[in-house]
């Protein structure tokens, strides 16, 4: 049996009792390489059994290549737009996440994130590295704002927590509502539309998908508050980079913070040269506890489905085949 893994970002110490029981049961080998090439992905795999994958892209025509013993996979991470899920099943191949697993460490950095665009902090620490020691403009409270989250999940859920003690009122928009955890942090259910137009911060956590892709169009930040603040820690195709950076220039939003790009890495990207934009190089689960966690949910995830147990996180279990 063997695992091949090319994920890079997330590792487990070898005495961890997950890692034990992978190198017990197979040839597990990791890529020396970061971002294979198509053609250098298939020949890594080549008779493994399962692929814990990283940033690799997992399309259409890179699955058609895939190995027959290829049985499953594993994403350490919860987002699995990277992999075709439909190419897959039709291969017999399990897809599976890590949900849950990165959620305290994508909060905490979204709340940063806030924090960075109402008190503008990067740019006084820019300052006084410059040996500068001046104020420019007001900032803004948190407390008595509106925070609207668009997509209440784990992570969303989260940074309602967070931003709750701060003091801010919630608003959240999501197909599946949880009543009592709603009701415990005051949150009130509302439409897009409508939390466009009422919040002060407006937050990122949908899945990246064909009906949300471009969902902050130019369209929809015509109905955001005027000087309202936009936040992506989800993924960067939800939003129309060329409307945010009108809107940005505009002061139609006052400031943009975001840890995801449409294409990663970006390169020259004219969001890097707006100085109301604050971007973070995708390192929302890059701690050395989600680290972990990921690895250990998608090695588990692997040797379940390898040993034919039972596993929980399988993505495209009920796609056409």
């Amino acid at each position: 049996m063997k695992i091949a893994i090319t994920c890079h970002y997330a590792r487990l110490p070898e005495d961890h009792p997950v890692w034990r029981r992978a190198v017990s049961l197979a040839d597990v080998v990791l890529s020396k390489k970061v971002n294979l090439t198509s053609d250098e992905l298939i020949d890594f795999i080549q008779g493994a059994d399962a692929l814990i994958t990283g940033t690799d892209w997992m399309r259409e025509d890179v699955i058609k290549q895939v190995p027959d013993c290829l049985k499953v996979i594993s994403r350490p991470a919860v987002g699995y737009d990277r992999v075709d899920i439909r190419a897959a099943r039709k291969r017999g191949i399990d897809v599976c996440n890590a949900p849950g697993t990165n959620t305290d460490a994508v909060a905490d950095l979204t709340m940063g994130l806030i924090l960075n665009c109402a008190r503008r902090i990067p740019d006084y620490i820019e300052g006084t590295r410059a040996l500068e020691w001046k104020l420019e403009g007001k900032q803004m409270n948190l407390s008595g704002k509106t925070l609207g989250i668009l997509g209440l999940g784990s992570i969303g859920k989260a940074v309602a927590v967070r931003a709750k003690a701060f003091g801010m009122k919630l608003l959240a928009d999501d197909p599946i509502w949880d009543e009592d955890f709603c009701g415990q942090y005051g949150i009130e259910k509302t439409d897009m539309e409508t939390l466009l137009g009422a919040s002060d911060v407006v937050s990122l956590h949908l899945p990246l998908m064909e009906h949300t892709h471009h969902i902050i169009n130019e369209e929809n930040i015509g109905k955001m508050k005027d000087g309202a603040i936009l936040i992506n820690a989800a993924r960067g195709g939800l939003v129309d980079h060329e409307a945010l950076c009108r809107a940005l220039k505009d002061q139609k939003i006052l400031a943009y913070g975001a840890d995801v790009m449409e294409e990663e890495p970006p390169g020259d990207h004219p969001l890097f040269h707006l100085k109301n934009a604050y971007i973070t190089p995708h390192i929302g689960a890059n701690t050395l506890e989600a680290s972990q966690n990921m690895m250990q949910t998608a090695l588990t995830n692997a040797l379940d489905i390898l040993e034919g147990k039972e596993c929980k996180n399988i993505v495209n279990r009920f796609e056409d085949s």
